[in-house]
């Protein structure tokens, strides 16, 4: 399926227009196969990709010319501000596909239903870094006279030109699996069942991966490699996953009560957009950034900067090479000169215990009468060997090992990473009767993790103590409720009769949801880095002190012209030496955490507990209602078309009543702010849709 779209990205102007044309495709071939009346197979073979090349699709685009950013343009009080920029849009390439097949066998006999089969999937993922250099100017007459005080960009360290080296990466996942579904009375069935999984390490068909190892003992750090070759990891081989489970129902309850149970545990892949941010590892890929001190002093490398285009306006490949992105290379494959990048994934050395989930549920389902089901029911489920994210230096701060001098920064994708989460559910629903339908749901819930959201996100304690990072997910939601309905009446009961085609046809839906709100956390922003001078931590949890009120409506966290926010009226707040303290926080003396030699020094303290835990606030709720209304005029019985032919006319109406909500991530969270605890963005103001459709 092609889809595409055209605009001028970044301007109306001719050089910013911009072609967007990418290709989604998905193919399944199915074969099933009856041996018997008690035993079949399915086989079934898929392929789906999507993909696309914004360079070739832009013949047009002026990507020969660099990316330039003139400080100032004019003089005197009439000058225009900074940052004017010029340059047409770079797109990218991109270009992903998934094969699988799988095959799955039933057998029948007796009691005993088994299921038994495998399945394998191919992942392919292209990494093909463009790049062209980006150009500053101080002002107007440096870019007319063609004197840049600035070049940076990505670039090709072996041969110089702007760019990268394309890698097409590879995953092979392989899964097989037995399970048996036993009838042991009418009213109780069993299931067990066993999954074997394996997940084969990222690699490179040019068997060009950049892969980061970790030295031993106490050189970890300074003893540090970047291999190109081979697999990222060696994929974890003993991944067996048990299933059990249970549907009951009780004789005594005739028929109106079930039960069912379970626990499982499932294993699971790494994300390629993680594990593909090792192809930018020394020694094929560099970011460099080389940049004039003053107008006058070029400083440690604003000599190396090297001003052109391309050979052609419309061509990336080109512009010339600058030889000072060239770099040499020790035998580790880091930079002599310094100042690497380095991405490191897994444990740093070749092993990479799977991510795993246990997961559990027992739920309960009453029949109350004809119209009426009621169900209570419990999930839950644990977590281990997630993906996070912290700077590479920051861990050696904390082990008290060296630095390595040539590594100034990068990303550290450890697995150690762990989540929990349970949740009540309560749910009373009434059938499709009559026509008419209604539900409503309750849930209680808490998820707890390391993460937050997910992979990117970074606490900065986690490098000091992964515990000191547990607390509420960001998703997380203490309480919500939702009830929807559905009403399709029948004027006339002869569906097919003119009567009820013409005054018939209504179909009126809605749904309300209510939620006690996302958490958030205060900090306390530091003039400094924490661990080192470039690892890159700049704040700290504060020790609540308690006081505060605990109203999450909208009129607790909007602005007020007179004090932060009503949860936290008149905080004061006094900073001696390197410590806070208001009415509510207190940020305790935190020199020692700050201060220290340079790089590859550290700090003389690392930053200790935090004063609070994790997402320990939580911020304003939700409430909202949608809906829904169509007509459908139906049509006389005609040939091609037949006799459910109709015309609907439908209207959809999101946030109906227009209720203000405000934006979860927009609280500030600085305890040193003046807007402290106050959200002013709102989200999902009232929509209407209209649409027609015809069917037949």
């Amino acid at each position: 399926m092609p889809q595409g779209n055209t605009s001028y990205n970044g301007g109306s102007r001719a050089y910013n227009l911009f072609h967007h044309d990418q290709i989604n495709e998905a193919l399944s071939v199915i074969y099933n196969r009856t041996f018997s009346a008690t035993f079949l197979n399915e086989a079934r073979a898929n392929a789906a990709g999507w993909r696309w090349n914004e360079i070739t699709s832009n013949p047009q685009s002026p990507v020969g010319l660099p990316s330039d950013q003139i400080n100032q343009i004019g003089t005197g009080s009439g000058a225009q501000a900074a940052n004017v920029s010029f340059g047409s849009s770079l797109g990218s390439i991109l270009n992903q596909w998934t094969y699988g097949y799988k095959d799955v066998a039933t057998k029948i006999t007796g009691r005993h239903t088994i299921k038994f089969g495998g399945d394998y999937t191919n992942l392919r993922y292209l990494s093909d870094p463009v790049g062209r250099p980006n150009y500053g100017f101080y002002n107007i007459w440096d870019f007319l006279n063609d004197a840049p005080s600035r070049e940076s960009g990505g670039f090709n360290t072996v041969t110089g030109f702007p760019g990268g080296t394309r890698q097409d990466e590879r995953e092979n996942l392989f899964g097989a699996f037995v399970q048996d579904d036993w009838r042991i009375l009418p009213n109780l069935t069993l299931h067990a069942g066993l999954r074997y999984s394996y997940f084969g390490s990222l690699s490179a068909q040019q068997n060009n991966l950049q892969v980061a190892r970790f030295g031993s003992g106490s050189q970890r750090y300074t003893g540090m490699s970047i291999r190109v070759g081979g697999n990222l990891w060696d994929p974890q081989k003993g991944n067996f996953g048990p299933q059990f489970g249970l549907n009951w129902s009780p004789e005594v309850f005739h028929g109106n009560l079930t039960v069912r149970g379970g626990y499982g545990l499932n294993f699971n892949q790494e994300e390629i957009a993680i594990s593909a941010n090792t192809g930018n590892n020394p020694p094929v890929q560099g970011y460099y950034n080389f940049q004039y001190a003053t107008p006058t002093d070029p400083g440690s490398n604003g000599a190396d900067i090297l001003y052109g285009i391309s050979s052609s306006p419309t061509s990336l490949s080109g512009f010339a090479s600058n030889p000072h992105t060239i770099t040499s290379y020790n035998t580790a494959n880091l930079p002599v000169a310094g100042n690497a990048n380095v991405a490191i994934f897994g444990t740093g050395t070749g092993s990479l215990p799977t991510a795993y989930v246990n997961h559990y549920s027992l739920d309960t389902e009453y029949q109350i009468g004809k119209q009426l089901v009621a169900s209570v029911g419990y999930q839950g489920s644990t977590s281990r060997h997630l993906i996070n994210h912290e700077t590479p230096n920051a861990p050696a701060v904390v082990q008290g090992l060296a630095l390595n001098l040539l590594v100034t920064g990068g990303d550290y994708w450890t697995n150690s990473g762990s989540a929990n989460n349970n949740a009540l559910l309560i749910e009373l629903k009434h059938p499709f009767v009559h026509h008419f339908s209604a539900d409503a749901q309750f849930m209680w819930a808490k998820s707890m993790d390391t993460d937050g959201s997910g992979p990117y996100s970074e606490d900065p304690y986690f490098p000091e103590n992964p515990a000191y990072s547990y607390g509420r997910s960001d998703y997380n939601i203490g309480k919500s409720l939702k009830i929807f309905g559905l009403w399709q009446p029948v004027i006339f009961h002869n569906e097919h009769g003119w009567a009820e085609k013409v005054i018939g046809g209504w179909s009126l839906s809605g749904i309300m949801n209510i939620h006690t709100g996302f958490p958030w956390s205060p900090n306390y922003g530091l003039p400094a880095s924490l661990y080192c001078d470039n690892c890159g931590y700049y704040n700290l949890r504060p020790q609540y002190l308690g006081g505060g009120k605990n109203d999450r409506s909208n009129a607790a966290f909007e602005a007020d012209t007179t004090q932060p926010a009503s949860n936290f009226p008149n905080p004061g707040g006094a900073q001696v030496g390197n410590s806070y303290s208001n009415r509510y926080f207190n940020v305790p003396d935190y020199t020692a955490a700050i201060t220290g030699p340079t790089f590859p020094g550290v700090r003389n303290a690392l930053p200790g507990p935090p004063g609070s835990a994790r997402n320990s606030f939580t911020g304003p709720g939700y409430r909202d209602v949608d809906a829904s209304l169509s007509k459908a005029f139906g049509l006389p019985r005609m040939p091609v078309l037949g006799q459910n032919a109709n015309l609907e006319i439908r209207a959809d109406a999101f946030n109906l009543f227009n209720l203000l909500n405000l934006n979860p991530q927009s609280v500030a969270n600085n305890v040193n702010s003046a807007n402290f605890g106050q959200d002013t963005n709102a989200i999902g103001s009232r929509i209407i849709d209209f649409q027609a459709r015809f069917s037949f």
